[in-house]
This record gives structure tokens, C-alpha cells and sequence, in this order.
């Protein structure tokens, strides 16, 4: 969460406490928090510095970077460049900055996407539905080491 956009990760506070976004864990925390509160977390969050992630999978590196750069045009997956920016800062208050974010989560987020389990980024859903399980972790782990 270190260095995402204020308006972002309230936006996600706000889901979670609402529901519409499920992770029992992040529910309970988020469920007394007060409008200010997440705002104040938020603000915190986003002045803290990035971890400096890597790619760790050196055979799916340049699967991960033709996905995130090009998208994959046959079906339909749009780059993720295009919203998330060349370098993973993404478009505050928009999309969320995912460089440097760990491949484990960024594939889990992927997965909870694709599952319907995650319900609170209806684009993002129909974009993991139209990737693999490997084209997930390759762009995942890919994206852990954008800066």
C-alpha cells in the first residue's frame, strides 16, 4: 500500500467496509473506520515509500512485458500500460499504481477478479477473464518490477 494513491486506497476502504469488496481480514479493520479515518489512512499510505519489487521468473519475463506493454489483441486484453501507466505509477484517483507491488498479490487480485470474488472493478474483471493462469502470473510478476 506504501506510495498508492490517496483517493485509491480510500475508495478500497470504503469497499471493504460496505462489501463490495471481500477480504474477511481488511472487512473487520475497515468496518469502524469513519470517512475521515480512511481518508487520513490513505494519506498516510501515499507518503510512505515503495518497495522496490523484481521480477523473479526470468523465462516468463517477456510474457509479462508484451501483456503489460501490448495487452493481448486476439482476446481482447487491452495493455495495462494503457491504464496503469509505461512505468506502473498508474493515474491517481483512477487507476491504481501497481509497480513494485508483490507478483503474489497482484496474481491473487488477478485471480479474485477472474473468480468474481472481487467485485469492485467491473473492467478489471472482464480483463482477467480473458487471461490464463500463466499469462497472470506472468504480467504479475512482470509488474513487480516496474518502477
Amino acid at each position: 500500500m506504501a506510495a498508492q494513491h490517496a483517493a485509491y486506497t480510500a475508495k478500497q476502504l470504503r469497499n471493504f467496509k460496505e462489501g463490495s469488496r471481500a477480504n474477511p481480514i481488511m472487512m473487520g479493520m475497515a468496518a469502524t473506520l469513519t470517512e475521515q479515518d480512511m481518508n487520513n489512512i490513505a494519506a498516510f499510505l501515499s507518503k510512505q515509500a515503495p518497495s522496490q519489487g523484481v521480477a523473479q521468473n526470468k523465462d516468463t519475463i517477456e510474457l509479462g512485458q508484451s501483456i503489460y506493454r501490448g495487452g493481448i489483441a486476439s482476446k481482447g486484453v487491452p495493455a495495462c500500460a494503457a491504464c496503469h501507466s509505461p512505468n506502473g505509477a498508474g493515474i491517481p484517483a483512477q487507476y491504481p499504481r501497481l509497480g513494485g507491488q508483490w507478483a503474489e498479490y497482484s496474481n491473487a487480485q488477478l485471480l479474485a477478479f477472474r473468480e468474481g470474488t472481487r467485485k469492485n472493478s467491473p473492467q478489471m474483471a472482464i480483463v482477467a477473464a480473458r487471461l490464463s493462469d500463466q499469462e497472470m502470473k506472468a504480467v504479475a510478476d512482470y509488474m513487480a518490477g516496474l518502477r
